[in-house]
């Protein structure tokens, strides 16, 4: 018998070319589209701007998919699930002046956990997902590894699936990178095979978070720009405009060096700016530690330092690190081995070993 798979369709090219491949490789393919929010105005009332980010723009091109491979196809409404688990924390983090990261959150708690949710309905075997990521299969269990296109790898926003929900995940395009996903679109008649790619926090319609941060009217009152000795240097127009690390639209001038955020003081509601060279961490604590290899729980002992490579923003490169697990692996410290510039709170940080991810934590202090 055919083993039957899930594929979580997003009406983009990435997901849509998982569910052709997986077709191809002789899975029962059923495509799922997750509704995860609503625009007040219909698909044809909206601005070509927002055309892309509509969620019925989605559907149709998920359902369109679909038909072209002989596919059935559902949607299931979410909004309330995404607004609880994604909305309202990025909101939140905001104002306590963090800087989230929603898509690691969503990808466990939203999308992946809705897809397994629905698996023994249709009695499934597996979900998928379009993520450029690969899963590798060993002799007792599935391991996650980067993508073969660093460009591409998605693997620093799936840190937070669970193992389980791992055995059972699918990932098609992790040989692949972004062209040749198109390219093999294209030559299946893929009507998403041009689609513009997918953009963070689609839901905000192309706003800066900033502004859809007005719009929520949760950005917080002005208050004082200050110096590290203390020194008021302007007025900022409220925390949840500035992340650690900013240096555009601060509003400061005339100092010899340009300014960055250096810190968020929220129960002053100041501003701490400074010189690049005080951004510099090379210490960080880390809270809510997802580990995805117990295989190798028995190797990473607490009481010991263990040398990894880790990651603390999607876009840039794995470095050389130490880490130290507190006893039962929910905290952890890290040691760089070089100074990382505008690490913030809310942010991850993903271990790697060697290609292999093994996991991740939530970024709550970070010290020179």
């Amino acid at each position: 018998m055919k083993k039957k798979v899930i594929v979580g369709m997003s009406g983009g090219v990435d997901s849509s070319l998982a569910a052709a491949l997986l077709v191809q490789q002789g899975y029962d393919v059923i495509g799922v589209t997750l509704k995860l929010y609503s625009y007040e105005e219909s698909l044809q009332e909206v601005t070509t701007g927002k055309k892309d980010c509509h969620p019925d723009a989605f559907i149709e091109n998920a359902k369109a998919v679909s038909r072209h491979l002989g596919i059935p196809h559902y949607v299931i409404n979410q909004e309330e699930l995404f607004k609880e688990k994604v909305v309202n924390p990025f909101v939140s983090e905001y104002q306590k002046g963090r800087t989230p990261l929603p898509c690691a959150r969503c990808n466990r708690e939203v999308k992946t956990a809705s897809l397994w949710n629905i698996l023994d309905e249709f009695q499934a075997d597996y979900l998928a997902t379009g993520h450029y990521v690969r899963s590798i299969q060993e002799e007792a269990h599935r391991e996650l590894h980067r993508g073969l296109d660093p460009i591409r790898d998605q693997s620093f926003f799936l840190f937070m699936l669970t193992w389980n929900q791992l055995q059972k995940h699918l990932f098609p395009l992790g040989e692949f990178s972004k062209d040749q996903t198109r390219t093999m679109a294209q030559a299946l008649g893929l009507v998403t095979a041009q689609t513009s790619a997918s953009q963070d926090l689609c839901f905000i319609a192309k706003k800066t978070y900033q502004s859809w941060m007005a719009q929520e009217g949760s950005t917080g009152e002005p208050g004082d720009i200050i110096d590290q000795a203390g020194h008021v240097l302007g007025q900022h127009k409220g925390l949840s405009y500035y992340t650690v690390g900013q240096r555009q639209g601060i509003g400061v001038g005339g100092t010899q060096e340009p300014l960055y955020v250096i810190q968020l003081k929220v129960d002053e509601n100041q501003l701490v700016v400074g010189p690049k060279s005080a951004l510099a961490r090379t210490q960080i604590l880390l809270n809510e530690v997802n580990w995805l290899a117990p295989d190798q729980q028995n190797a990473f002992d607490p009481n010991i330092q263990h040398h990894i490579g880790v990651k603390i923003r999607s876009s840039g490169a794995v470095k050389p690190a130490i880490l130290k697990l507190s006893p039962g692996m929910q905290s952890a410290m890290v040691q760089l081995a070089e100074p990382e510039y505008g690490v913030a709170q809310g942010q991850a940080c993903v271990f790697y070993q060697g290609q292999r991810l093994l996991g991740g934590g939530w970024i709550e202090q970070a010290a020179a």
